[in-house]
């Protein structure tokens, strides 16, 4: 199957080259492409892709105005038109292998989510605390808030059939960082098989994310999208 693999990217110039150099070598087949959806990069982050581009026209660079990583995501989703569609961090904090491996999962269901809390997880670089005490904490929220199974919503690698992107992105409100929630509590109320999987995470440095004052952020927005459900409930229509 066909594989477009999307990489968000806000102002990653000193990541994105080595993630790209990475995932172009790890996934050498013509039937995929690589977009990357820049959200309002004012740094060099557009001409180190248009390098990639030159040299592999499987590099697909797209720039967005500042819409947040749930809204490029939304938007280069659109652009995407392989049998699969996967996303990754820009800081290749999971290996290419990973995600190749997840694509072979994706073939008996709708979707795959990989996870970093799952008891064959392997996360040789452990968060610091504030980091990881967040993490924690927002993750056993979002279980009991959404009633979701996942242990892990928010890590950055998943892929499902387009068929799924197709129908569940028109129903989704979150643009921030709780795209991940809205994106797999909108899947299972319409259906969808997506499974949960162990993988290989690379805690990488340079992360945007500041423990203490994006807590309060994600919280709100948890309520936010938590009364956004409770209200405009979707049901499987198929």
């Amino acid at each position: 199957m066909s594989l477009d693999i999307v990489i968000p990217a806000h102002d990653e110039e000193a990541r994105i080259e080595r993630t790209l150099r990475a995932y172009r070598i790890g996934f050498p087949q013509d039937d995929v492409r690589f977009h990357i959806a820049l959200d309002g990069c004012v740094d060099t982050t557009a001409d180190i892709v248009r390098q990639h581009s030159a040299a592999d026209p499987r590099v697909v660079l797209h720039e967005f105005p500042k819409l947040g990583k749930g809204g490029v995501l939304m938007e280069t989703f659109r652009r995407c038109d392989a049998d699969l569609v996967g996303f990754v961090d820009a800081d290749c904090a999971t290996p290419p292998g990973e995600l190749a491996r997840m694509t072979v999962r994706a073939g008996e269901v709708d979707g795959v989510i990989a996870s970093r809390r799952l008891q064959a997880s392997f996360t040789p670089c452990a968060r610091g605390g504030g980091r990881g005490l967040t993490s924690a904490g927002f993750a056993w929220g979002v279980r009991r808030l959404f009633r979701l199974p996942y242990a892990d919503t928010q890590c950055g690698a998943k892929v499902l059939h387009r068929r799924v992107t197709e129908r569940v992105v028109p129903l989704m409100s979150s643009r921030d960082f709780l795209f991940d929630v809205d994106l797999l509590v909108v899947a299972r109320r319409l259906g969808f098989d997506v499974v949960e999987v162990p993988t290989v995470w690379i805690d990488q440095a340079g992360s945007k994310l500041r423990a203490w004052r994006d807590s309060t952020r994600m919280l709100t927005s948890a309520v936010r999208l938590w009364v956004h459900h409770r209200t405009m409930p979707i049901q499987d229509e198929r």
